[in-house]
């Protein structure tokens, strides 16, 4: 029976071959997929409310955990706002106002452009696979559940996240976020499974307030670029603030 479990776990998650029983490997895997050590993309942001909906469309610059760069293109309103992420310090910047905002580490958890994403995910300071604990939790049919608890030595924004992972393609089709009190705040569900430059990413994905679901914010990856080098100046408050 245990090699038959066994040997069914490894057909449907290949791509992990031996490390297949591993919680870490799985975090691993969907990290180097889904963000690779630099890219660059397109997406549009869809926010849908009971009353308005609006959608930008954005250009993202990241590399590692320690440099992004966001550039809304549209619409004309917002166009050539721009977030910047060196490290642990964060900017915005408001071409028509021609104004620098500096964003403290207490506004991370702050709603990005009117969105129900945040400071943090827009910039991708945190690493599930590098920041979290992981251990493996009771299977949700086609889903391995993974638990990730939030390392004593690490900053991040959410101290729990649960990962649904498919065991077909060992990638994620859901992350719940709990906070300090361990309540559910938001879940984000990803779908439609794209091979962007050679790596299989979510080019959907959908966040839901657990406080509101009458709302969501949808990102769809138009493209997805990981063989990208940027000049050294890129990731700049020069750049930041150049037109």
């Amino acid at each position: 029976m245990f090699k038959k479990i066994f040997s069914r776990d490894i057909v449907l998650c290949v791509a992990l071959g031996a490390n297949v029983n591993n919680a870490d490997e799985w975090l691993k895997y969907a990290e180097r997929e889904m963000r690779g050590d630099r890219s660059h993309s397109k997406m549009t942001m869809t926010i849908q409310t009971p009353n308005w909906n609006r959608t930008l469309e954005i250009e993202s610059d990241v590399e590692g955990k320690k440099q992004a760069l966001s550039t809304i293109q549209s619409p004309p309103k917002e166009k050539g706002i721009r977030t910047l992420r060196i490290e642990n310090k964060m900017w915005n910047y408001f071409p028509k106002l021609k104004r620098k905002v500096a964003v403290s580490s207490s506004m991370l958890l702050a709603s990005w452009m009117g969105s129900d994403f945040t400071n943090d995910d827009i910039l991708k300071a945190s690493s599930m696979a590098e920041d979290y604990n992981h251990k493996f939790g009771k299977d949700e049919g086609e889903f391995k559940v993974i638990e990730n608890t939030a390392k004593s030595n690490s900053k991040v924004m959410w101290p729990k996240i649960v990962t649904l992972a498919s065991k077909d393609d060992c990638l994620p089709r859901m992350y719940k976020y709990y906070d300090k009190e361990d309540k559910l705040r938001r879940t984000l569900t990803f779908s439609n499974i794209k091979n962007f430059d050679g790596h299989k990413v979510p080019a959907h994905w959908e966040m839901v307030p657990e406080e509101n679901k009458t709302k969501k914010t949808i990102i769809d990856y138009k493209s997805l670029s990981f063989d990208v080098k940027f000049k050294p100046d890129h990731f700049s408050q020069k750049n930041l603030t150049s037109n």
